[in-house]
């Protein structure tokens, strides 16, 4: 029996300190990962180091360092540093460079771990002189964990004139940037027939379209199955869509749903294309919305309100609908769809970046459920210019830090006047003379931005447009998403700065992106922007092939000739080549 008893607490003890073990692992590892997440930049670095990557980014982002501007740093443009420059945990292979005179870029060899926390240790005492106690540079940043979402817009005849093949059409969204070939495992189309996927992938956007075409009508009507499975991206995903493809010759409604994009209108999907010219007036409509507006492309009738809508909408389809078979619709249908609650937005309509001095300086933009937005304005100074021109086009917005500040921060209340609808697009004017004086020859970008406390969503019946699709269409300005997120160590702008270099608020989910009930949705993606030069002066350069460069000058209201403009003509280092003049034909040649 004491024998029996020494081996119960034997074995009990070496239970106890295997869970220790266990536990002790636990500890490290969960404490590991919250050093990483939790690492703290001193500020006294600020003396050294003006901005550096941080936050969540892409898998396949950079990491860069930019040295404050007082240090004295001399190497070779796109010098290679040293290998033990960068010291990353998880281990990261890659090359380090110089890409500008104070910016240090580490190229990853390939892919970083996606969803994973790094830790890195930056050697700035093997580029710089510094004080001992900052000689390590400490940060972290975190990559984008792996999702994907997909969306069908439904099947359609292939052609307008098709009536034995249609066509299914799709995009899937990547939360982070994908192999294509990857992404265009994720699908799998079950039908009787052989079936062709093909694809337009778009790497910015991180979207996927694709359609299945040759999908062959046979004397019945045929399952048509698309499943969709993660495991080319390691995602834990799985799902399916089912369809019915209608027999040939069976003239029918597949579908009637309501879309709001750019426009809004009802789509209802037939089986055949439509006959055009036919009159559709009292055959499709929306229960009690008089004269509405008809298209036909191909099998689809879109329905367009005189107004838009909002709220749930009886559709009918009668008797008399011609195919370009001369087929009836032999029965009618009808259908409920529901016009979301349309989801906070602001745009700046149009495009173009100059806009002369004539008067006053105003900019339209126009608002969809919010009652105030935020407006900043920076100011790229008229002597930093040409710096700004080395990392942007006239509508750039990176790299503003060091040629810009912010001049304006001002939070304007679009509630003002209650007889405005705040729930539908309304346009309003932004006074920029209000906010600040142009100077002639700056450029000022305007960011037209708004929070969630300025949303004027109706939370309760959102949920029903969760799964929305991305945006409305408009191009927003602004980074790309899941791009490289900066850190800044110190500066009076510092808040400011923090905003505008991160797309990812603070709880940020992937899968609510689209969720305006939701912090997610409200990212740096979402604002409009647009830059404004006060000048009435529009130059067009052209260079020869006997390296001489021809200039126009000309007064932008009056589009006359401008002659005695003094014009400069700098290379990369901004430093001036030629000086020249415009005569009195405003023509000016650089030899």
């Amino acid at each position: 029996m004491k024998n029996l008893i020494k081996l119960v607490s034997y074995r009990r003890g070496q239970v106890i300190v295997a869970v220790s073990l266990i536990l002790i692992a636990l500890v490290i590892f969960f404490a590991r990962r919250h050093k990483h997440q939790n690492q703290k930049v001193d500020i006294a670095f600020s003396k050294y180091i003006e901005s550096y990557t941080t936050g969540v980014i892409s898998k396949k982002s950079p990491i860069r360092i930019k040295l404050a501007g007082e240090l004295q740093v001399s190497h070779a443009q796109n010098e290679e540093l040293k290998d033990d420059i960068f010291d990353f945990s998880p281990s990261v292979k890659g090359k380090a460079y110089w890409i500008d005179d104070r910016t240090i870029e580490f190229r990853p060899a390939e892919a970083m771990d996606a969803n994973e926390d790094y830790a890195v240790d930056f050697a700035l005492g093997k580029v710089v002189k510094v004080e001992s106690d900052f000689e390590h540079f400490k940060f972290n940043f975190q990559t984008v964990k792996p999702d994907f979402t997909i969306s069908f817009a439904g099947l359609r005849s292939a052609t307008s004139t098709s009536t034995d093949r249609m066509k299914l059409t799709g995009t899937i969204q990547t939360a982070d940037v994908e192999d294509p070939a990857k992404v265009e495992k994720l699908i799998k189309i079950n039908y009787p027939t052989a079936t062709k996927i093909s694809w337009q992938h778009n790497g910015l956007a991180k979207s996927h379209q694709f359609t299945v075409d040759n999908i062959t009508r046979t004397e019945s009507a045929t399952p048509l199955a698309v499943d969709w499975d993660g495991d080319a991206l390691d995602i834990d995903k799985k799902g399916k869509q089912d369809y019915e493809v209608p027999a040939k010759g069976d003239f029918k409604v597949l579908e009637v749903r309501a879309v709001q994009d750019n426009d809004q209108y009802v789509s209802v999907q037939f089986s055949d294309p439509i006959l055009v010219g036919q009159e559709l007036s009292g055959l499709i409509g929306i229960t009690n919305v008089a004269d509405a507006a008809y298209t036909i492309d191909g099998s689809i009738v879109k329905v367009y309100a005189p107004e838009r809508l909002q709220g749930n909408y009886n559709v009918f389809v009668n008797e008399g609908i011609y195919s370009i078979s001369h087929q009836k619709i032999k029965k009618a249908y009808t259908a409920n769809v529901f016009f979301e609650n349309r989801l906070p937005q602001v745009i700046i309509p149009g495009k173009g970046v100059i806009l002369p001095d004539s008067g006053k300086l105003m900019m339209p933009f126009e608002a969809v459920n919010l009652n105030a937005v935020d407006v900043s304005i920076i100011k790229i100074y008229e002597n930093n210019v040409p710096q700004y021109f080395q990392s942007n086009g006239f509508d750039g917005g990176v790299e503003l830090r060091q040629v810009g500040k912010p001049v304006v921060q001002k939070t304007i209340r679009l509630d003002v006047d209650k007889g405005i609808n705040l729930t539908k697009k309304n346009r309003f004017m932004l006074d920029v003379d209000q906010l600040m004086r142009a100077e002639p020859g700056a450029i000022y970008r305007v960011i037209i931005g708004f929070r969630k406390e300025y949303s004027l969503y109706n939370c309760s019946a959102g949920k029903l447009v969760a799964k929305s699709n991305d945006d409305d269409g408009e191009d927003y300005e602004g980074g790309e998403y899941g791009g490289n997120n900066t850190g800044r160590v110190n500066d009076e702008d510092d808040d400011f700065w923090q905003r505008y270099d991160n797309y990812y608020p603070e709880g940020y989910s992937w899968q609510d992106r689209n969720d305006p009930c939701t912090e997610s949705y409200f990212t740096k993606n979402r604002w409009a922007t647009r830059n404004i030069i006060a000048s009435n002066i529009g130059l067009i350069a052209k260079r020869g092939n006997d390296n001489t460069m021809t200039v126009a000058v000309t007064n932008i209201l009056s589009a006359e000739p401008m002659g005695g403009v003094e014009l400069e003509l700098l290379d990369y280092q901004k430093q001036v080549i030629l000086k020249s003049k415009s005569d009195g034909d405003g023509m000016a040649t650089l030899t």
